[in-house]
């Protein structure tokens, strides 16, 4: 069965950036299928299975699972059960600047690039405080848009709170500190264009180490790694100077043109100039 593809011009409100709503049964929902956005659900009511990624897993209530785009699934009955669940989608821009906020790469980028989706189990009182401002988001998109923007984003932050501080894969917790030190060392700029040469000047560790380093710890690899930190810096050149795409991709770090076009294409859904034009 070829997965549909469901996208963000369609569904969400540009204003907004985001939208809310709940599926009352499994009988509803759209078969197997992904997304060019970001989606947080959370099973509010009974249970059944999610076939995600080629897998099945069981789900209950409390359940709060991330999407990421490009993950691709569906719901189905556990056994004679079926479920109820919200669903509140992001533009990837939103959940971007998010991660921004939270200034944590090790959890931001285990949230984008492992093969599962992360998911955890909230206490009841969460899901009722999720619940509610998903249900005021919706309420305001239709009367005060600018109100649901700020409580979509207020949905987000409690969100990624939740399960930042429920996060507890053993791998995290055991991450070296020079590799935390390495971290933030290339959050500036002259590091991250400086690409794997300046990585590997700031690290006494071999090539090898360090791939099975970032792959244990933040599930991605160096060179991965970094182009994500030059994509957010071009994003931002983009958005906030009148540098010529061409300049940006320069100023970022990227020194072909056309990988930078597909690099960014792939990470954002939308090309330079789209996003700039937004």
């Amino acid at each position: 069965m070829q997965a549909a593809v469901l996208k963000a011009a369609a569904l969400i409100d540009p204003e907004v950036q985001a939208n809310f709503h709940i599926e009352y049964s499994i009988k509803h929902t759209t078969p197997l299928h992904r997304h060019d956005y970001y989606e947080v659900f959370i099973i509010t009511a009974g249970k059944c299975i999610h076939h995600i990624n080629g897998e099945a897993h069981y789900m209950e209530k409390g359940t709060m699972v991330f999407i990421r785009p490009d993950d691709t699934h569906w719901y189905d009955f556990y056994d004679d059960s079926d479920c109820q669940f919200i669903n509140v989608n992001f533009y990837k821009e939103v959940i971007e600047d998010a991660f921004k906020y939270f200034a944590n790469p090790v959890v931001a980028q285990k949230l984008k690039s492992v093969g599962m989706p992360p998911s955890i189990v909230l206490p009841s009182s969460d899901v009722e405080t999720l619940v509610r401002k998903g249900e005021l988001i919706h309420l305001y998109t239709t009367l005060e848009k600018k109100k649901a923007k700020i409580l979509a984003r207020s949905f987000l932050t409690d969100a990624l709170t939740y399960y930042f501080f429920n996060d507890q894969n053993e791998n995290d917790k055991l991450m070296p500190q020079w590799l935390d030190a390495l971290l933030l060392e290339l959050q500036k700029k002259e590091n991250f264009t400086g690409g794997l040469e300046r990585l590997y000047t700031l690290s006494d560790h071999s090539v090898g180490h360090m791939n099975r380093v970032f792959k244990q710890h933040l599930h991605t690899t160096p060179t991965a790694y970094i182009n994500q930190l030059r994509l957010g810096y071009a994003k931002n050149l983009l958005l906030t100077t009148p540098l010529s795409i061409l300049e940006v991709s320069y100023e970022a770090g990227f020194d072909n043109l056309s990988h930078f076009y597909h690099l960014f294409k792939k990470n954002y859904g939308a090309s330079p100039g789209k996003i700039r034009r937004r």
